[in-house]
């Protein structure tokens, strides 16, 4: 899968920018010769009450844009959320996951692995889908499909 084909499958639906790359918001933040593919643009659209906004794309767990109780529509949190995806697995830097950048949540499902980020460095978090992805890549992190089903 094309790292334009993940990001229209991943952060693309419920974009209040449009469903597709070609919306004209596209953005990726990457330089064309780097692996992980973004979109700077994204706007989280969905949401629902109680749970605040959602990302359609991602499964739960990992589709939630978290909660900022002082957002408006100027602040850069309002119904935003990182959302890497990685179309090649033997391509992600070793560097990735490390103490800067630590892996708190994953879980395989279709053939994909979910990966909950955290960075407390700058305290904020990035959702990273990475095709062909196992749980072996991220050894500390919790299996969320342990729980997956009792999650709302």
């Amino acid at each position: 899968m094309t790292k334009k084909e993940m990001i229209e499958k991943f952060i693309c639906p419920g974009c209040v920018g449009g469903n597709n790359t070609e919306c004209g918001q596209y953005a990726c933040p990457f330089d064309d010769k780097e692996e992980q593919g973004a979109c700077r643009s994204h706007v989280v659209g969905t949401m629902a009450i109680p749970i605040g906004s959602f990302a359609i794309g991602l499964p739960k767990g990992f589709n939630r844009a978290g909660f900022y109780p002082y957002a408006s529509e100027l602040t850069e949190k309002h119904n935003k959320m990182h959302i890497w995806v990685w179309p090649d697995p033997d391509k992600i830097p070793a560097t990735n996951w490390d103490k800067f950048n630590v892996p708190v949540w994953a879980m395989e499902k279709d053939g994909y692995l979910f990966v909950r980020t955290y960075r407390p460095r700058i305290n904020d978090s990035v959702v990273e889908v990475i095709n062909r992805g196992t749980l072996d890549m991220v050894p500390n992190a919790i299996d969320v499909s342990r729980f997956w089903e009792s999650m709302d």
